[in-house]
């Protein structure tokens, strides 16, 4: 081999050594973002999970199904992670797939087991020796960012233990299961682009476009709310405010609906016009929160016209498809 070929190759060896260094640093600082309480445990799971993919072939389908079901039944789909999916390790050569996906009608529990039962048996998985010589190189990276993890040096040293005997998969650190209660199954990257992701952006899109929905029909209460005040229309007030609704004013004063309502009534309120200045909604399901900032002209208990630079913030509840505010609290901005 000729001096010119060896420096090719040893330039191509240095590169594909900084590119994997980068990718170590980028994947390392994207984990502690998303799991400030991590350890390095969960560093080296997420990696051997991209390497290595699942931890052991499945020849039990229905023994897998019922350890899946489990889960679903015992886990709150509030303790989950807000992700769907996520990449695993430097590569993404595999998804963790949330079983969100499956508590949110996403897709069904028989995809999601099917395809990680594939996944898991599809291909040939690389020896425990390249996976420990792929972990060597990805260890110095992370040694060189001095990072300030709990147990760094004995997580380390565990996982140099294991890797000496031949073996590789660990479980999560307690300290990660309390903080975010990982409940996911791993496929392979061209399942999950070709099955899983599609289905999922799909959905995402279609909640997209209700929560846009939502928030138009909120925007629309609130300035009709207004107007029905200003008219003293009380029929339409009654069936914007909800049953048991409260006004809380600037003094702290808590008013209920019927009382609030009478006062619109007998001329203890009166409101004349309004403009609005800015209008932001936060919708989460079937509930929402709402901050309108408005410009209301009224006279109030006996005083004289005033224009108030009013704002409202409100809690809302959709029920039979209807939205309704359940509590405002008034103060000036």
């Amino acid at each position: 081999m000729n001096m010119k070929k060896i420096a090719l190759i040893t330039i191509s060896l240095l590169c594909s050594i900084v590119i994997l260094a980068q990718g170590v640093k980028g994947f390392v600082n994207k984990q502690l973002q998303t799991y400030p309480q991590l350890r390095l445990l969960d560093l080296y799971k997420s990696c051997f999970q991209d390497y290595m993919g699942a931890e052991h072939l499945v020849s039990d389908r229905q023994r897998v199904k019922a350890y899946l079901d489990d889960e679903l039944n015992t886990t709150s789909i509030d303790d989950l992670m807000p992700w769907n999916y996520e990449p695993c390790g430097i590569d993404s050569n595999y998804y963790r797939v949330s079983i969100r996906t499956i508590k949110e009608s996403v897709i069904s529990e028989d995809l999601l087991l099917d395809a990680f039962i594939r996944s898991a048996n599809s291909k040939k998985r690389p020896t425990v020796d390249s996976w420990r010589d792929r972990w060597h190189v990805i260890i110095g990276t992370i040694d060189k960012m001095q990072l300030e993890l709990p147990y760094y040096q004995q997580d380390k040293a565990f996982i140099d233990s294991i890797l000496s005997v031949g073996r590789y998969a660990i479980s999560h650190s307690p300290e990660y299961r309390e903080a975010y209660h990982p409940h996911y199954r791993i496929v392979e990257r061209g399942i999950f682009e070709r099955e899983l992701k599609p289905l999922i952006e799909h959905k995402y899109l279609q909640n997209k476009n209700n929560d846009m929905d939502d928030k138009k029909q909120i925007e629309q209460l609130y300035k009709q709310m207004y107007q029905a005040m200003i008219a003293k229309d009380i029929a339409t007030l009654n069936t914007i405010l909800a049953e048991g609704s409260v006004l809380i004013h600037m003094t702290g004063t808590k008013q209920p609906k019927k009382q609030y309502l009478h006062e619109i009534e007998n001329g203890t309120l009166n409101y004349y016009s309004v403009e609005d200045d800015e209008i932001s909604i936060t919708v989460n399901g079937t509930t929402a929160e709402m901050t309108g900032r408005s410009r209301v002209n009224a006279a109030v208990y006996g005083g004289g016209r005033h224009t108030w630079r009013l704002q409202m913030k409100s809690k809302l509840a959709k029920n039979d498809g209807r939205w309704q505010f359940v509590e405002s609290k008034a103060s000036t901005y």
